[in-house]
């Protein structure tokens, strides 16, 4: 039979503050189930926590995938591409398809239009660029 948890005693909780499963002390129960934990490392009071049931954080997308996806996503534009090629020019003004060679990025394709400038996709990744569309 499982021992029955009083308020005043420690448990592992999941310290909403420090980010880690820490010991806690029971400040609360309704009924049977513990209502408030207070952390013994940063003092904060906080609904109590399964540390088992807490969800891991997030992984970071590496910069490697990102990488790949916007060169596979450029290789397909280009291939549907069927705007004019051209070099790169601040003061030129461009059409969404259009292909821009430039002296740094290499091949690029427009994406997006906005004011004085333009999305343009590279094979490592997409920039805001100067134009002088209106």
């Amino acid at each position: 039979m499982p021992e029955k948890i009083t308020a005043g005693e420690n448990i592992a909780s999941y310290c909403t503050k420090c980010k880690l499963n820490l010991d806690h002390a029971v400040v609360a129960m309704t009924g049977d189930t513990i209502a408030k934990v207070k952390c013994k490392t940063c003092g904060s009071v906080h609904k109590f926590k399964d540390p088992a049931a807490v969800k891991k954080p997030r992984t970071v997308k590496k910069k490697e995938d990102a990488v790949k996806t916007a060169e596979t996503l450029w290789e397909t534009s280009l291939s549907e591409t069927k705007g004019k090629e051209r070099v790169y020019d601040m003061s030129g003004k461009y059409r969404v398809g259009d292909i821009v060679l430039h002296n740094t990025f290499g091949k690029g394709i427009v994406r997006k239009l906005y004011q004085n400038k333009c999305d343009m996709l590279f094979k490592d990744k997409e920039r805001l660029m100067a134009s002088a569309n209106q």
